[in-house]
């Protein structure tokens, strides 16, 4: 009998242990480049750089422990259609609201193709804003609708 109770409370330490931290993203951002782009009408170039709102996507990470329940978030670009001339960046523009702490990610960070730490925090976090950076166009790319994907990933920080 003694063996089983055993079991059974190891097999609920691991269910509890497996209780994950929830991140969800809302929001898009797009955007038309046309003439109207050229930095000094026919025959120039485009204008360099390109920036979404302040708050284009809103992040919100839910079901922590409590307020020192550490976690990062990671950042990450799962191309459709892009071109290699495109730099993407991303860079968080609120604390947001709820318990707890938030760090980093308060300057453009790149976003690759794997996975890298965008900025981290204890506790819930909801209406985390993020803006986006996108440099690299150019005249010569050839005119396409070009996309991606931007994931992100909360860790748990033990």
């Amino acid at each position: 009998m003694k063996k089983t109770f055993y079991s059974i409370i190891f097999i609920l330490l691991v269910f509890t242990k497996a209780e994950a931290i929830d991140i969800t993203a809302t929001g898009s951002w797009s955007r038309t480049i046309d003439a109207s782009d050229l930095a000094s009408g026919a025959g120039s170039g485009l204008v360099g750089i390109y920036e979404s709102a302040v708050s284009a996507t809103v992040l919100t990470i839910l079901n922590t422990t409590g307020n020192t329940d550490n976690w990062r978030t990671d950042v990450r670009r799962s191309d459709s259609t892009w071109h290699g001339n495109f730099i993407l960046y991303i860079q968080r523009t609120s604390d947001g609201t709820g318990g707890g702490s938030i760090s980093g990610g308060l300057s453009y960070t790149v976003i690759g193709t794997t996975d890298s730490q965008f900025f981290s925090g204890a506790g819930d976090k909801s209406s985390v804003n993020l803006q986006y950076k996108l440099t690299g166009m150019s005249v010569s790319i050839p005119p396409n609708t070009y996309s991606t994907t931007v994931v992100f990933t909360v860790v748990d920080v033990i």
